[in-house]
Formats: structure tokens, C-alpha cells, sequence
């Protein structure tokens, strides 16, 4: 695995990275606030109000469409601090459920119940009491949110992986299946965990095993990591049987099974150039995090069936919730043998995209 252009390796993480509360609070400020952040697809936002929520380095965020134009605010009222979006994602104006105070695009507060007789706010004071807003990006479908400003842009920070990112928007359909599911593990755990084949054949005998086989061709380009495996020739088989049952327009160019580590979080992987997954890893306070996963099938040619394509993706959902909750349970095993620990974890030369994450980390720490 070539890390030439890359940050200098120093070594495996210390088990005060994954279970210190002040660690893990001075990652908020000093990486996720910094770093681009996924939070979802262009599908999402696609009309006027349509809006987003997430949880970025901590603080509550929404992204919304006001007349075709995104922008992202801190999800907070300026009056007496209530969320102003409590859902995950929906079609509202901006407007506070609590005393009914309104904003505009520019998150200016511009509907005020009873202002003269209670508030006598002019122009000058509302605009003073605008919501904080942050940066959003696109590249292709995909939404990123970067909290503090200044710094590389995002498709200088993505670097070759944003024309990635634009053909898996051209190819693939919008998610299928999402969900959010609390992992009892430090983020970074989960991250290094998909980082690496190693524990397959353990963890994963019935299930992950099945589709792929062989180790990892990888390689990083700077912060950022790849890898590559083949297919059993089984699966191999299934999907190409039904990906002609479906008319599937697969992608070319990818390896059989390619997986891709945008750095910090954000981990995306293409099966037989017609099933997408993308995953994040969210921290949620020490130890804990949130694992967020969306699945998308390739376009179909026209003419499919769409309920032989309905009886599939079910059949795909299931199959990864039943991996992802093999490694949940194994990665929160680790939370705590690693808060246990006084010595950084043992790295084999089958584990060098972990090594790669954890020299960037230490790059974007520091």
C-alpha cells in the first residue's frame, strides 16, 4: 500500500483516543468541526422547505432548499433555543415550534409573534439574531456541511474521489434502504473496522464471507484510502442473474467489491458495479457513536420489473443489517477491551488502511 503522499506514520492510536471524554470532545473542535461532512443527498432536498437534520462535531445543524438554493444552519432558535426541525428530514418552513418565531433564507428572523408590544425588535435587531449558518457543498448527489470556514474546499479536500462521487451519483438511484442505529463503540472503532478483511472469516463466516473473498488491494491519496477484492464466484453469479432480471445499468470500471474511506467518516462501497452503500460513522460522546447506512441499486434500463426489484432490495437490506449487527456487537466488544488497555493495538501488514487512517488523524489532530 503506497502512503507517499500521505501524512508520516507514528504509530498506532493509544487507548486514551477512544475512550477519553476530553479526547473526544477536543475532536469536535479541532477535526469534525473542520472536516466536510456527509449529511445526506441532493434527492433529499429536492423542493422548496425540504429540509435535513444532523448532529455535526456536536452541534445540532439543519440543511434546507429555499427556492432551489441549499444552505445549512445551526438548528437552534435564536429566542429561547428550541430545535427548530425535530425530524430527520421533511418539508417545513423555517419556523420554530415553540413560540412560532419564523426565518428566512438568510436565517433572519422575520416573523415575530407580538414583536412590538413584547420584543421591539427593528431590522437591525433581527438581522443580530440571525440563525449561525455554515458552509454546504455538493459534489454531484452528495451534501457536506463544514462547520468552521476556511481550509481546503471540498473537492479539493475529496481530491480524485470527488469524480468518483460524481459517476456513483450518475449511476445509481436514491437510497432504498436507510437507517441509524447506536453503535456502544467509539467512532474510530467502527471505521478501522471496515478498514480491514481480517476479522471476516471470524465475525462474518455466513454472511460477508459469502460474497467476498481474498485481502485487500489498497492504496491512500492523502488522507483518504481504497480497497479492492474480488468476488466468490457465486455471488458473482447471483448478481450477474439478476442484475439482467433487473436491467441493472451497472458501473464499470470498479473492482468486483471497491471500498473507499473518505476521510474522516464517511465510507462508501460499490458490489458487482450495482449495489452502493454508504455509511457514516457519527460520534456520539465517548464511546458511543452513530452508524448511519443507505443503500441504492443501480439504474435500471427500462422495462424492469419493479416488483422483482422490490423483492431484491428487501433481500439486500436484510443481509446487511444482519452484517453491520455482527459488527456491532463485535466492535463494542473492543470499546472495552481498548478502555481497558495501557498500549496501542497491534497492527499487521493486513491492516495498513488502519495504519493510513490513523496518520491522518494525528495529521488533522494536531
Amino acid at each position: 500500500m503506497s502512503r507517499s503522499d500521505g501524512p508520516p506514520d507514528q504509530g498506532p492510536l493509544e487507548p486514551r483516543h477512544y475512550a477519553d471524554p476530553a479526547w473526544a470532545q477536543a475532536e469536535r473542535g479541532r477535526l469534525f468541526a473542520r472536516s466536510w461532512q456527509f449529511v445526506g443527498f441532493t434527492d433529499q432536498l429536492a423542493e422548496h422547505n425540504r429540509f435535513l437534520t444532523r448532529q455535526v462535531a456536536g452541534v445540532p445543524v439543519l440543511v434546507q432548499n429555499f427556492d432551489g438554493g441549499i444552505r445549512a444552519f445551526r438548528n437552534i432558535c435564536s429566542h429561547r433555543f428550541a430545535r427548530i426541525h425535530g425530524a430527520e428530514q421533511g418539508r417545513s418552513m423555517l419556523r420554530c415550534p415553540y413560540h412560532g418565531w419564523t426565518y428566512n433564507a438568510d436565517g433572519v428572523p422575520v416573523g415575530i409573534p407580538r414583536n412590538e408590544e413584547c420584543f421591539g425588535l427593528d431590522r437591525a435587531a433581527r438581522e443580530g439574531l440571525a440563525l449561525k449558518r455554515y458552509e454546504v457543498g455538493t459534489v454531484g448527489r452528495f451534501v457536506f456541511v463544514r462547520l468552521e470556514p476556511g481550509g481546503p474546499g471540498l473537492e479539493e479536500a475529496l481530491g480524485e474521489h470527488a469524480g468518483l462521487l460524481m459517476r456513483l451519483s450518475d449511476a445509481f438511484d436514491a437510497p432504498f434502504s436507510e437507517e441509524a442505529v447506536d453503535w456502544a463503540c467509539d467512532w474510530k472503532i467502527g471505521v478501522e473496522n471496515v478498514l480491514e478483511v481480517y476479522h471476516v472469516d471470524s465475525v462474518h463466516p455466513e454472511t460477508f464471507r459469502t460474497v467476498a473473498e481474498g485481502a485487500w488491494d489498497c492504496d491512500a491519496s492523502g488522507p483518504h484510502s481504497r480497497g479492492r477484492i474480488g468476488l466468490t464466484a457465486e455471488n458473482a453469479r447471483w448478481w450477474e442473474g439478476m442484475g439482467g432480471k433487473l436491467k441493472l445499468n451497472a458501473l464499470e470500471g470498479l473492482a468486483p467489491y471497491h471500498h473507499v474511506l473518505l476521510f474522516p467518516n464517511l465510507a462508501l462501497s460499490v458490489t458487482a458495479g450495482r449495489l452502493l452503500s454508504v455509511q457514516t460513522y457519527e460520534p456520539a460522546g465517548p464511546g458511543r457513536s452513530l452508524l448511519r447506512w443507505r443503500l441504492s441499486l443501480a439504474k435500471s434500463l427500462p422495462g424492469a420489473s419493479a416488483a422483482a426489484r422490490g423483492a431484491v432490495t428487501a433481500s439486500l437490506a436484510d443481509f446487511n443489517r444482519t452484517v453491520l449487527s455482527e459488527d456491532r456487537a463485535i466492535c463494542a466488544e473492543t470499546q472495552i477491551g481498548t478502555a481497558a488497555m495501557d498500549r496501542p493495538a497491534l497492527l499487521g501488514r493486513n491492516e495498513e488502511r488502519i495504519r493510513a487512517f490513523h496518520a491522518a488523524y494525528r495529521a488533522a489532530m494536531a
